[in-house]
C-alpha cells in the first residue's frame, strides 16, 4: 500500500478547554478520525462526530483522493480540489462550536487501507453511510464494510437519526454477555454517562443462556452503578440480528453498540454484528474486543 497524507495537527488544549477537560473526566474518544468525501453521508458523519467530541478531544477531518492516470486522462472518485474544499468545509463547521480540528488529505489505490493506516493512534473512526451507489462513496458494502470487518479500534457508521441534534440521545447496546461483550459495554457506558443518554441492553444468547445472562445482568450493574441510570434489558423471540434492529427501532435508538471479536474469537457477534449494520435505520458503533479483555470487577 502506498498513499500521503498533508495535515495540518491540532495545537494543545488552552488553559481554559484543561479545567473543562479536568471537571469532566478524561474523553470517551481522545483521539477520532472522520472520514468525508461530500456525500450527504459524510454531513452526518461530521455532525455526529462533533457531537462526540470533548473538551481536551482531538479530532481529524480526512479525505482520499484515490486518482487514476494523469493528464486529460486522469479519473479520480474525489478530485484534490474536491477533496481540499470538503475538507475546509468540515474544519468551519467543527469551528462553530469552537473545535479546532486538524485535516489529513490522503492520496493511494484503496481507500479502506489509506484509512485503516491514518486511524493508527486513534480511537475511533467514524465514516458516513448512504444508500446510494455513488463510486466512491462511503457506501455501506464497499469501504465501510472492510473498515468493519479490519479496523481495530472502535469504528461508527454514521446514520441520519431521529433526535440528530442531541445525538445520541438513546443507545442500544448488543450484548451477549461474554468477556469480549464487555469492550462494547464499557464504551457504552462511558458514552451514555457522557451525553446523558438513555441507555437499554439488547439480550443476543449464543447457546449458553444461563451462564451468559448472568454477565448481561453484571453488565446492567456496572452501568446503572456508573451512569446512574436505571436502564431495561431487551430480549424478544428471532432472529438475533432483526431482534436488535427491531428492539432499536421501538426505542427510537440512534445508535446501536455491538461488539466485534474477529477471526480468533466466537462467531456469536462476528456475522451478527455485519447484519446489523447493513439492516439498521440508525447509527452503529463497532467495538472490537481486545485480546486482553476481561470481565471488569466494579467499574465499566
Amino acid at each position: 500500500m502506498t498513499g500521503k497524507a498533508e495535515e495540518e495537527r491540532q495545537p494543545a488544549p488552552g488553559g481554559a478547554e484543561k479545567a473543562e477537560h479536568a471537571r469532566q473526566g478524561p474523553p470517551v474518544f481522545a483521539n477520532i478520525l472522520c472520514a468525508i468525501d461530500g456525500s450527504r453521508g459524510s454531513r452526518v458523519a461530521i455532525h455526529q462526530t462533533i457531537c462526540l467530541w470533548e473538551p481536551g478531544a482531538r479530532l481529524c477531518f480526512a479525505a482520499v483522493v484515490d486518482q487514476v492516470g494523469s493528464g486529460l486522462s486522469a479519473q479520480a472518485d474525489l478530485s484534490e480540489m474536491h477533496a481540499r474544499t470538503v475538507l475546509e468545509e468540515a474544519a468551519s463547521i467543527a469551528r462553530g462550536p469552537k473545535i479546532k480540528a486538524s485535516v489529513a488529505l490522503l492520496r493511494g489505490a484503496k481507500t479502506s487501507d489509506l484509512l485503516l493506516a491514518e486511524a493508527a493512534g486513534h480511537d475511533l473512526l467514524v465514516v458516513g453511510c448512504h444508500g446510494g451507489s455513488r463510486p466512491g462513496g462511503m457506501m455501506l458494502g464497499s469501504t465501510a464494510t472492510q473498515l468493519a470487518h479490519r479496523a481495530e479500534i472502535p469504528l461508527l457508521i454514521a446514520r441520519r437519526t431521529v433526535n440528530g441534534e442531541s445525538f445520541p440521545q438513546s443507545v442500544l447496546l448488543a450484548t451477549d454477555g461474554s468477556d469480549g461483550a464487555w469492550a462494547a459495554a464499557r464504551v457504552t457506558t462511558r458514552l451514555a454517562k457522557s451525553r446523558d443518554s438513555e441507555l437499554r441492553l439488547a439480550y443476543v444468547p449464543d447457546g449458553r443462556p444461563t451462564e451468559r445472562y448472568r454477565e448481561v445482568l453484571k453488565q446492567l450493574a456496572v452501568i446503572e452503578k456508573v451512569t446512574g441510570r436505571s436502564s431495561a434489558i431487551a430480549d424478544s423471540p428471532g432472529h438475533i440480528a432483526a431482534r436488535i434492529c427491531e428492539a432499536a427501532k421501538g426505542q427510537q435508538a440512534s445508535l446501536i453498540v455491538i461488539g466485534r471479536r474477529g477471526r480468533s474469537g466466537l462467531k456469536a457477534l462476528g456475522s451478527v454484528s455485519e447484519r446489523v449494520l447493513h439492516r439498521a435505520q440508525c447509527s452503529v458503533l463497532v467495538v472490537p474486543a481486545s485480546r486482553a479483555e476481561s470481565t471488569p470487577r466494579s467499574t465499566a
